[in-house]
């Protein structure tokens, strides 16, 4: 058995049940960690009801912070939407939510260090305090010059998934017999023929049941990275220029230009940062794609990917990280149709704010 170790945060039972609470969020435990768990909570009569309390702090990121308008910030926030947020907010509702403890929800969650003022972290993501790295303005330009030049050069799509929740549990039969769901906002363009079988994901995820054909091999393109299976079912994504592999039943190859970079089997993920390096992880099988059931269930993603997927949902912005953010990643849980309350939580959470910009660019950066 792989021994467990806690992060390195972890230094009192507070925080421990601080990492618990989110482990226990995302998936399945393992042996090792099962082990640990059951020992720390045998360790101290009052660790369970640290993680009780744990627990509810986590899920009130979601549900008090974000659908509440961002409540974790209270005016910190108010200041980041004067001005720039476009939806209608003069309606009035029947029946007002009841009042919500918004100073002890900022205090719960500085103590995890969800917020500047707090000392630790927030459970399952990593800090967003890095150092300032000077950027020139004219780079942000740049950024957005790539992004219409390179839609520019993108082929036309045979499928596109409209930018609603709903989408999410309707299924396509592909000309192979393989069948398909997508994201909000996914654009895939298909090359079927005698001798092949292509998708391209221009945008967007996917998660495929692939018919079984050995004399063409179902391959599917993301960035610098192609999938190639047989028979199998596995979800394919890019979002924000971030390639991800997740599989649910049999294996995947992944490979480049030049060579084969890895096999995949059931319960393993692969995803291709910015930088072209590869990653690997562990995956539940029956987790992979859990949008299929209306809600983004993220495991350290950075926040830019997870943005990515928000955008088709808002009216399909694009989001632009400013970077000297650094690398901010994200673990948690949201509901695919409340994107605003997801949206919201991740600002309040890191500090962070967005300006406006023509034709829908957003940019997110420090407060």
């Amino acid at each position: 058995m792989t021994e467990f170790r806690y992060p390195e945060d972890c230094q009192s039972n507070e925080d421990i049940a601080d990492y618990w609470a989110v482990r226990l969020d995302q998936s399945d435990l393992t042996p090792a960690e099962e082990a640990a768990f059951s020992a720390w909570q045998d360790a101290d009569p009052g660790n369970p009801q640290r993680l009780v309390r744990a627990c509810q702090i986590w899920q009130s990121m979601e549900i008090a912070a974000a659908e509440d308008g961002a409540a974790l910030s209270d005016s910190a926030t108010r200041d980041t939407r004067a001005g720039h947020d476009t939806r209608d907010t003069t309606s009035t509702r029947a029946d007002e939510p009841k009042p919500v403890d918004l100073a002890g929800v900022r205090r719960d969650l500085e103590r995890l260090g969800a917020l500047e003022g707090g000392s630790g972290r927030l459970p399952g993501m990593r800090s967003a305090k890095r150092p300032f790295r000077p950027v020139l303005a004219v780079l942000t330009c740049l950024v957005l010059a790539v992004l219409f030049g390179y839609s520019a050069f993108q082929p036309d799509p045979d499928l596109i998934a409209a930018a609603d929740a709903s989408v999410v549990g309707q299924m396509h039969d592909l000309p192979d017999g393989s069948s398909i769901w997508m994201e909000p906002g996914t654009r895939v363009a298909l090359n079927y023929s005698d001798a092949l079988r292509d998708i391209t994901v221009l945008e967007g995820g996917i998660f495929i049941k692939v018919a079984k054909d050995a004399s063409r091999p179902l391959r599917i393109h993301l960035n610098q990275v192609t999938a190639i299976a047989v028979g199998t079912a596995f979800s394919a994504s890019k979002w924000g220029g971030h390639a991800r592999v997740e599989v649910s039943e049999g294996t995947v190859d992944l490979e480049d230009r030049k060579m084969r970079l890895a096999r995949l089997v059931a319960g393993r993920a692969a995803w291709q940062d910015a930088d072209g390096d590869l990653h690997f992880a562990e995956v539940a099988p029956e987790r992979v794609a859990p949008w299929r059931g209306g809600r983004w269930i993220v495991d350290d993603m950075p926040i830019d990917e997870l943005l990515a997927r928000i955008a088709p949902l808002m009216g399909d912005l694009t989001f632009v990280r400013d970077p000297r953010l650094g690398d901010i990643t994200v673990s948690g849980s949201f509901d695919i149709s409340k994107p605003h309350s997801a949206h919201d939580a991740l600002l309040a959470a890191y500090g962070l704010e967005e300006r406006a910009f023509p034709v829908g660019f957003r940019i997110i950066s420090r407060k």
